[in-house]
């Protein structure tokens, strides 16, 4: 027996050896977790071609704010984030429970009357208030960037309107059970006093949402759809069970042969009351049948309205069900009638035998591979960067082994990938010949291909994923004796998946990168060396000639730089000697109009003059002074030039009123 002073001593060693060992295991815990992380290397290839993180903008609008009231917390979530779609599953999980329980427990009183349901109750109810402080903390994206100030963040909220909803959720309505105590229903008094809380329903929309992130992120979307198409025709029962079973309690049970009758030992047990009701809302909705037979008239109302209601419901979901499922086959159902057109071709034609077979297994290869997935049609709607690093991802352990692509700037990868084109060829076929005219290179991505001799027996090399072949001959080098034709018999080993880069598009991506393009032709210059088929000296006068050529082009580009300047300076004069010609004539203008304005004022003073003299106005015409004509180019107007065409209106003198008396005294 040991003293209470060498009891305690003995704790205490007990307690201390536990703190050692709990130590030592997060000690090692760490290590291995840091070794782990010292071990793993980073990948230079994705590092140099994936896209980088970054890091949010300087802004306070974008920043978050630590929250004074809960613990300097930063108040804003992402919600394309993982953690939150967790959290998502959790509020679906509240949601579904009071979904589902709260009006069983208000119509099935024995199912009330369980007290253990309240831990639950008010654990969902955390859940909501928890919800709701992160709903309201969304991030939200402004000009593409993600908004993560707390205040905008509030505001945003509540200009959505989902907030009602939130409050309406939260509203403490259990403040009821101090008058309507739970308990306290039976069969002669429903429903039970849980029916308060039925405002909890207002947080469903949380429960779609997370379905639709569940479709948008689930690797078989169809299946995740009819999974919640049977969970929302299970809950209809349910419900509708629920209603039956009230309306049987409300007519009275027992009461007739339609309503749910409770007398017996096993009737009054809660297992059957809820089969029975879950039984007769199944055959009703589904419109099945084999239902008591109404009595009342509330009671065919209500069957009527079930009918009516199970026809529109199951209709749009069986519809939406066979819709799935059909979406489910439809790529095989795509390419078994390729394959059928294939086969039926090959019949009409008359082509049989081996080569059927194998076009057959051709096709068996590709929908086992990779499910005749047309790669291009389903990436057709991403952007080409987008495109460019999936093909990366997906292709990354045969870019790997590219030599070519392993000291490539990111750019022209990016546009090699693009114009790769996938091709399988079965056992046996020659992907080119010796002498074949070559129109595009190789890249191996799975199989085993053989370089064989021209008898197809003798194999001289063995190329298997990652090879390259096929360059020497799209590359056009100068000095080649074979011109672009191919320098080799290449033959599939068994089924070989490979790359193909046509000629055009290899061109085209190299025609920015000098320096690919150097090290291609050196390597395809290597091989040409290694088989004697490269002619030095076309070569090196090709090589001259294209350096001489590049002078030329640099030189012509120095001089059209000059002409180009040149030609600036004198459209500079010529535009500066043309507003100078405008400003004279101006000028000029001026002074012409100074002085006709001159010369009307002294032929109208003139004219008074004569008019004054005579002391009767006479018949006058006036005649311009004879002023030398103008030269070509200006105006004659009589607005511009009144004293060039200028004739005085007739006068209606005495003489003119006599001379018309005469003439009208003759008629």
């Amino acid at each position: 027996m040991l003293f209470p002073s060498q009891q305690r001593d003995a704790d205490q060693q007990r307690r201390n050896c536990l703190r050692r060992q709990i130590s030592r295991f997060s000690r090692n815990l760490g290590y291995k977790v840091n070794a782990e992380n010292r071990s793993k290397t980073p990948d230079w290839f994705l590092d140099k071609f994936e896209a980088q993180s970054f890091n949010d903008p300087d802004e306070p609008l974008y920043q978050a704010k630590p929250s004074k009231f809960l613990c300097g917390l930063k108040l804003a979530f992402d919600p394309t984030s993982p953690s939150h779609y967790r959290w998502l599953a959790v509020v679906s999980f509240a949601v579904l429970f009071n979904l589902l329980l709260i009006i069983a427990r208000a119509v099935f009183w024995q199912l009330d009357h369980i007290t253990s349901w309240f831990p639950f109750d008010y654990f969902c109810d955390a859940v909501y208030i928890i919800d709701t402080v992160i709903r309201m903390h969304e991030v939200y994206l402004e000009q593409g960037l993600m908004v993560k100030d707390s205040s905008m963040l509030r505001r945003n909220y509540i200009s959505s309107g989902a907030w009602r909803y939130d409050v309406l959720s939260l509203l403490p309505t259990d403040i009821a059970y101090i008058w309507w105590k739970p308990g306290s229903c039976s069969c002669d008094r429903l429903p039970c006093p849980v029916i308060v809380r039925l405002n909890r329903l207002f947080r469903l929309p949380r429960l779609w949402e997370w379905f639709e992130r569940t479709e948008n992120f689930a690797s078989f979307p169809n299946a995740t759809r009819i999974i919640k198409v049977v969970m929302s025709i299970l809950i209809l029962i349910h419900w509708n069970a629920c209603f039956y079973f009230v309306i049987s309690y409300a007519i009275g049970f027992g009461t007739d042969n339609w309503v749910y009758n409770i007398t017996g030992a096993q009737n009054e047990t809660l297992a059957h009351q809820y089969i029975y009701s879950f039984y007769w809302s199944t055959l009703t909705l589904t419109t099945i049948g084999e239902t008591p037979q109404p009595e009342t008239e509330f009671e065919y109302l209500f069957v009527v309205t079930d009918f009516l209601a199970g026809v529109l419901i199951f209709a749009t979901i069986v519809g939406n069900i066979g819709s799935m499922i059909s979406n489910m086959n439809v790529a095989r159902v795509e390419f078994q009638n390729r394959m059928d057109g294939v086969k039926q071709y090959l019949a009409f034609r008359k082509v049989g035998g081996e080569l059927a077979a194998r076009v057959i297994r051709w096709f068996s290869y590709t929908w086992a591979e990779s499910g005749a997935l047309d790669e291009e049609k389903v990436l057709s709607s991403l952007p080409d960067k987008l495109k460019a690093e999936i093909a990366i991802r997906v292709h990354l352990d045969t870019l790997r082994k590219v030599r070519i692509f392993q000291d490539c700037e990111p750019g022209l990868l990016e546009a090699l990938v693009l114009k790769l084109k996938l091709q399988v060829f079965s056992p046996g076929d020659y992907i080119c010949r010796k002498g074949d005219v070559g129109k595009e290179m190789y890249i191996v991505k799975r199989g085993r291909l053989q370089v064989v001799a021209d008898d197809g027996k003798t194999v001289l090399a063995t190329l298997s994923a990652g090879s390259v072949f096929g360059e020497v001959s799209v590359l056009e080098i100068a000095g080649n004796r074979t011109g672009n034709r191919r320098t080799a018999n290449v033959r599939s080993l068994g089924y070989s998946d490979l790359f193909c880069l046509a000629k055009r598009d290899l061109w085209e991506a190299l025609a920015d990168y000098p320096d690919a393009r150097t090290t291609l032709t050196e390597r395809g210059c290597q091989l040409l060396r290694k088989d004697g088929l490269l002619d030095e000296t076309i070569f090196r006068n090709a090589q001259l000639k294209q350096i001489s050529l590049e002078e030329t082009v640099r030189e012509l580009k120095t001089r059209l730089d000059v002409l180009q300047d040149n030609f600036k300076m004198h459209m500079i004069d010529i535009t500066e000697q043309q507003d100078d010609a405008k400003l004279r004539l101006k000028a000029i203008e001026n002074r012409l109009k100074e002085s006709k304005y001159n010369l009307k004022k002294i032929e109208r003073s003139n004219l008074g003059n004569e008019i004054a003299q005579s002391g009767q106005i006479q018949d006058t015409s006036y005649v311009a002074p004879n002023y030398p004509a103008r030269e070509r180019g200006h105006s004659l107007s009589n607005e511009d030039s009144p004293c060039l065409i200028h004739v005085i209106s007739e006068q209606r003198s005495k003489s003119f009123r006599t001379n018309r008396m005469q003439i009208d005294h003759s008629k």
